[in-house]
């Protein structure tokens, strides 16, 4: 028994110390929590830092914590505590994602926001507020066909939503806008092929009267060649004509040499 003694002291000296530890940490956990939930994130923030710290699986913890930094507009830091707590035991993971998302939204990145309400839809498909931020954030970046699902499922999900009426009124501004868009370019497209096909006939007719002047200028070139080898022909008679008199006349000349003699 008495060589148990120092093990079991300090067996108990340990549990004292981590009791106490726990302790603090529920007591600085009750405190941070206090003061966020009365809204005052600069008093918070610290307690439950320090709570953390001491008890670094506490996921409310690191939710509360985010949400004050959140307040305090210091978004970066928000979500480099959310990042954190991905890891955490029983931690609502979609919570994390749709948080990490809006402060994303805060410092104006759309596509890390978007992003991230897509991972928060992925872990919880049956909840409606990462739809209907989503949808929101792809209304800031136009993409309005897709915004569009994400506000339907919002009702889907929730027939009595709050906010259905406002959702309605995007929804029907959207597809408007979408109908308006589909007419713009159909128009566009029948003006574009109007155009190609004025212009293949402007082609059309600028290479025919290309050819038909060309045409001509043979034409008259091969007249000028005509006229010439006809004047070249009539002078070729001509010489061989007078060649043939010049004979003539030689042998004139032959006979009347003879009888002189």
């Amino acid at each position: 028994m008495a060589g148990r003694g120092p093990v079991a002291v300090v067996t108990a000296v340990l549990f004292l110390v981590l009791s106490g530890g726990m302790l603090m940490a529920n007591e600085l956990f009750d405190r941070g929590a206090q003061a966020f939930l009365h809204d005052r994130p600069r008093e918070a923030a610290p307690l439950l830092e320090q709570a953390i710290g001491e008890d670094p699986v506490n996921a409310r913890a690191y939710l509360y914590l985010a949400l004050s930094y959140e307040q305090l507009a210091m978004y970066e830091r928000a979500i480099t505590t959310l990042q954190r707590a991905e890891s955490i035991p029983g931690i609502d993971r979609s919570q994390v994602h749709f948080n990490i998302g809006n402060n994303y939204l805060h410092l104006g990145d759309a596509a890390r926001a978007e992003d991230a309400y897509t991972e928060a839809i992925e872990m919880s498909p049956l909840s409606a507020d990462p739809y209907l931020n989503r949808a929101n954030v792809r209304v800031m970046q136009e993409l309005y066909p897709t915004a569009v699902e994400d506000y339907t499922a919002v009702l889907g999900l929730e027939p009595e939503h709050a906010q259905r009426g406002e959702i309605e009124r995007m929804i029907a501004l959207l597809t408007d806008h979408l109908e308006q868009e589909r007419i713009h370019q159909e128009e566009e497209a029948r003006r574009i092929e109007d155009e190609e096909r004025q212009r293949a006939i402007e082609d059309a007719q600028r290479l025919a009267e290309e050819e038909r002047q060309r045409l001509e200028a043979e034409a008259r070139r091969r007249a000028l060649l005509d006229n010439v080898l006809d004047s070249l022909k009539t002078a070729t008679d001509d010489t061989t004509n007078m060649s043939a008199g010049s004979e003539d006349i030689d042998d004139y000349e032959d006979e009347e040499f003879d009888i002189a003699d």
